[in-house]
């Protein structure tokens, strides 16, 4: 990528097409199970993220990508097969090698948060596997953008738990 200046990321919350609690998702309990959250978190995160342009193009492009380096996840609300499903991704906070983003699973249906999950991101060089600062104009459309979605409204009782800072 060149130095030159980038044009604004779109700055709406992503939000994923229509997803389904699949029956292959329910435990002993019949409720999804647990690790099911976090790889729906990861697998739509991750999608979700190319319209941020730092999905799989940007890394095919660079070969650098994002190493998740920490997560903190609360389940709201039980979930069964065939519950209707979107999940919204925002980013909260982004400094020259970190970004912090926030995650909302909720039903389809009504709106109801079921789970969120914040995540701690590390800009990674995939040929040295070491942490490297984004490219400036790439780390000033983060921060721009996380400027604006910072600004917004968490969801109802989400208390913050990771920051880029130490």
């Amino acid at each position: 990528m060149s130095g030159a200046a980038l044009p604004p990321l779109p700055t709406e919350i992503l939000t994923s097409g229509p997803l389904r609690v699949a029956e292959a998702w329910i435990d002993l309990y019949g409720h999804m199970n647990m690790a099911r959250y976090v790889a729906l978190f990861d697998e739509v995160g991750y999608a979700l993220q190319e319209r941020w342009e730092l999905g799989e193009t940007y890394t095919g492009e660079t070969r650098k990508g994002l190493f998740v380096v920490d997560v903190a996840v609360s389940y709201k609300r039980e979930l069964t097969a065939g519950t209707p499903l979107t999940l919204a991704l925002r980013l909260l906070e982004a400094d020259a090698k970190r970004i912090v983003s926030l995650m909302e699973l909720r039903r389809a249906d009504d709106g109801t948060l079921a789970a969120t999950m914040e995540q701690l991101s590390v800009h990674a060089d995939l040929t040295t596997r070491r942490v490297v600062p984004f490219e400036p104009p790439v780390a000033e459309r983060l921060r721009d953008l996380a400027a604006v979605h910072g600004a917004l409204p968490l969801p109802a009782g989400h208390r913050r738990r990771l920051t880029c800072r130490g």
